[in-house]
C-alpha cells in the first residue's frame, strides 16, 4: 500500500481549511441533499464530501457509510489532493497503490473510486481542501461525460462552501453590529436621558415667560433627538430580526382613543381637523402587541400631520376578518396634505427614503418611520400600502393580525400585580441606594427622590455599592436599589449577581433591584432579570412609572 504524500504547501493548506470552520461541524441539509443527488444520478452506493486535515479525512456529508472519518494515511482522497487532479481507480485490485489498502481488503471494500479535488482560494492562493468522491463495490468505468458531471458537482460543493462562509461572516458582522448598536444605544441615550431629566427638573422652577419658552424649545429638541435615536435603534433591531411581537391583552378601542386624543389636541392649535372612525361601538379586548400597534399608528399619524399644513387627518379602523379566535384589523390614515407622485410611491417604504433631499430640510425626520411601520406590520402578520396623488393627499392602509378574547376572558391581566397608587408617605421610611456612574442621570434621580422625601445614598459603580451595603448593614439597611447596568470597575449585572449569591450579605439576597438603563435592545430586559434584578426601566426615566415601581417593590422581596 502506498500512503498519500504530503503537499508542499501543507501548512498553508491546513490554515485555509481551518479558516472555514467546517471540520467537525453539524450536518447541513444543503450538503446532504447534494451528495444524495450525486448518489442517485451515478447510481452508486457511496458518495462523500471529504476534507483532509493533519491526520484524517473527515466527511462533511456522506451517503452509504456509517463512519464520519478515516485515517489520512489510508485515504484515497489524500492522493487526489497531492496530485491536484481528479483521481479515478476503476479496479483497486489492479492498482499497486491500493490493492492491499485496509479500505479495500476490509470495509467498505472499495473496488471503484473517483474523486475530484475541492478548491478554495485563501490569501490569494488556491488550496485543495479534500474531494467530492464516489465509491462502488464493483469494477466500473467512468466516461468523459460522467467525469465532467462529477467535476460540475464538485464546483457546486465549492460554491456551497463559499456561500456557507459568506453566511457565517454575515452572521458575525450582524453580531458585531448588534454589539455596536447596543453600546451606542447606551452611549447616546444616557446623556440624552440626563438632558431631558434636567430639563424636566428645570420646568418645575419658577420661570419667566421667555425662560419657559426657551425651556420648551430645548425640551422639544432633546426629545426629537431621542426619537431619532429610537428610530435608528428600532430599525436596526428589525433588520437584525431582534424584535418579537408580544402577546398582551389590551382594549383595542381605548388604544385608538388614546392615540387619537394625542393628535386631536394638536388640531386646536393648528388649522387641521382630526377624525376617528371605528366600525365597532364597544370595548374590544384582544391579544397582540399593543406597543407596536401604537407605534405604527403614531408613525403614520405623525407623517400625515407633518405633510398636512391645513385640512383634515382621519384615522379609520375596521375588522375585516373575524373568526372565533382571530381578528384581522384594517386601518387607514387619510390626510389632505401635499400627496405623493406616483413614480415615488414604489420606494416610499424603503429605509432613508424621503422622496427628495428637500424633504428632510422642510419637514424633518430620519426617513425610517415608514420603513419601521412596514416591518412592524409584517412582524404582526399584515402589510402596509399607500394610495396618493400629488397635491390631493394620501391614504396609508395597513392590516395586522390579532387574537380575539372571549367574553369570559375579557379581564385584563398583567404578569405582575398592579402598581399601587399610594401617596408619597409610603416611601418615606425606606432607604434607597442609587448606583449610576453618570453624574447627570444620578442627579436627576436624586432630585426626584428628594421631592418624595425618600432617604437615599448614591454610588458610582458596583464596588461602591458593595462597600455601602456593608457600611449601612448595622444601623440603616438599604431597602431598595436603583441600579444602572453599565458602570466602570464593576457593572450592574455583576453587582446584582453578587448580591443574589449572598456575597454582599445574606440579608440583602432578596432586596429589590430596579434596573435603570439606557440599553434598549431586545434581550436587555431578560439579561437584567437573569442577573438577578427585579424590574427594568429604560432611560429617560418616566418619574410616574418609577414612583409606581418603587411603591410596588417597597413592600416586597425579590423572589429567588
Amino acid at each position: 500500500m502506498e500512503a498519500p504524500k504530503i503537499p508542499s504547501d501543507e501548512q498553508e493548506r491546513l490554515a485555509a481549511l481551518f479558516s472555514l470552520e467546517l471540520l467537525d461541524s453539524e450536518p447541513e441539509a444543503v450538503f446532504d441533499n447534494l451528495t444524495q443527488l450525486v448518489a442517485d444520478i451515478f447510481d452508486i452506493p457511496i458518495v462523500a464530501i471529504s476534507l483532509i486535515d493533519e491526520s484524517r479525512q473527515w466527511f462533511k456529508s456522506v451517503q452509504g457509510l456509517d463512519v464520519c472519518e478515516t485515517e489520512r494515511d489510508i485515504s484515497f482522497c489524500g492522493h487526489a489532493i497531492y496530485h491536484k487532479t481528479p483521481l479515478v481507480i476503476e479496479n483497486t485490485a489492479e492498482d499497486e497503490r491500493f490493492k492491499d489498502n485496509p479500505l479495500v481488503t476490509g470495509p467498505p471494500h472499495i473496488v471503484f473510486y473517483a474523486g475530484v479535488p475541492l478548491r478554495y482560494r485563501f490569501n490569494n492562493h488556491e488550496f485543495l481542501l479534500g474531494t467530492l468522491c464516489i465509491i462502488d463495490h464493483k469494477v466500473r468505468t467512468l466516461s468523459e461525460l460522467e467525469l465532467k458531471r462529477l467535476q460540475m458537482f464538485a464546483y457546486q460543493v465549492e460554491s456551497l462552501i463559499g456561500l456557507r462562509l459568506s453566511s457565517r461572516r454575515l452572521e458575525q458582522a450582524n453580531k458585531v453590529k448588534s454589539a455596536f448598536m447596543a453600546n451606542m444605544t447606551h452611549e447616546l441615550r444616557s446623556p440624552i436621558a440626563g438632558v431631558i431629566g434636567m430639563l424636566d427638573i428645570l420646568n418645575l422652577s419658577e420661570l419667566t415667560t421667555t425662560q419657559q419658552r426657551h425651556l420648551e424649545l430645548a425640551s422639544k429638541s432633546a426629545k426629537l433627538l431621542l426619537n431619532i435615536i429610537n428610530d435608528i435603534l428600532d430599525f436596526s433591531k428589525l433588520e437584525a430580526n431582534k424584535v418579537e411581537a408580544r402577546e398582551d391583552k389590551f382594549d383595542l378601542t381605548k388604544l385608538f382613543e388614546d392615540v387619537f386624543e394625542t393628535f386631536s389636541l394638536r388640531g386646536k392649535e393648528t388649522d387641521k381637523n382630526y377624525h376617528l372612525s371605528l366600525d365597532w361601538n364597544t370595548d374590544l379586548m384582544v391579544v397582540g402587541d399593543a406597543t407596536r400597534l401604537e407605534q405604527i399608528l403614531l408613525n403614520l399619524l405623525s407623517n400625515a400631520d407633518k405633510f398636512t399644513q391645513h385640512g383634515h387627518i382621519q384615522l379609520k379602523a375596521s375588522l375585516v376578518e373575524q373568526s372565533e379566535k382571530d381578528i384581522t384589523l384594517s386601518c387607514q390614515v387619510i390626510d389632505s396634505g401635499i400627496g405623493i407622485n406616483a413614480n415615488q410611491i414604489g420606494r416610499l417604504f424603503e429605509p432613508l427614503e424621503q422622496l427628495d433631499n428637500s424633504s428632510s430640510k422642510s419637514y424633518g425626520g430620519t426617513g425610517l418611520g415608514l420603513a419601521i411601520a412596514k416591518k412592524l406590520c409584517e412582524l404582526m402578520g399584515g402589510d402596509i400600502s399607500v394610495k396618493s396623488e400629488s397635491g390631493k393627499g394620501s391614504c396609508f392602509s395597513f392590516t395586522i393580525k390579532l387574537k380575539r378574547i372571549r367574553d369570559t376572558e375579557s379581564e385584563l391581566t398583567n404578569t405582575k400585580p398592579d402598581r399601587q397608587t399610594s401617596n408619597k408617605s409610603s416611601l418615606s421610611d425606606i432607604h434607597v441606594l442609587i448606583a449610576d456612574d453618570d453624574l447627570t442621570n444620578r442627579s436627576v434621580i436624586e432630585f426626584f427622590l428628594t421631592r418624595l422625601n425618600v432617604h437615599f445614598t448614591s454610588a458610582e459603580n458596583g464596588v461602591q455599592v458593595s462597600q455601602l451595603l456593608t457600611e449601612f448593614d448595622s444601623y440603616e439597611p438599604i431597602k431598595l436599589i436603583l441600579m444602572d447596568c453599565q458602570m466602570p470597575m464593576m457593572d450592574g449585572y455583576a453587582t446584582s449577581r453578587q448580591i443574589r449569591e449572598g456575597k454582599l450579605g445574606k440579608q440583602y439576597q432578596d432586596i429589590p433591584i430596579i434596573a435603570l438603563t439606557a440599553n434598549a435592545m431586545k434581550g436587555d430586559e431578560e439579561k437584567c432579570l437573569l442577573a438577578g434584578m427585579s424590574d427594568y426601566m429604560t432611560k429617560p426615566i418616566q418619574f410616574d412609572q418609577l414612583f409606581d415601581k418603587m411603591v410596588y417593590w417597597s413592600t416586597r422581596k425579590h423572589k429567588m
